[in-house]
């Protein structure tokens, strides 16, 4: 038994979508059509990521400076 997601796309149409967001790090290829989204991606789901200037926005929508990848070393 097969079960299938009907989409109002072609899998062409999704698969070139699916290969663009990977491009631009918000999906990664997991190979044979299969993606798993990025933190990045999830980030841009929730609204904290600004794609036009790569920048992660707090929840008010504004730029969040503070929000750095921890690196384990104390300044």
């Amino acid at each position: 038994m097969t079960t299938e997601a009907s989409l109002p796309y072609s899998r062409q149409h999704v698969d070139r979508r699916c290969k663009k967001l990977d491009e631009e790090g918000l999906l990664e290829s997991l190979g044979n059509g299969v993606y798993m989204i990025t933190e990045d991606g999830e980030s841009y789901l929730k609204g904290h990521l600004d794609t036009e200037n790569w920048r992660y926005m707090d929840e008010d929508g504004d730029d969040d400076d503070d929000l750095t990848e921890d690196t384990g070393t104390d300044s």
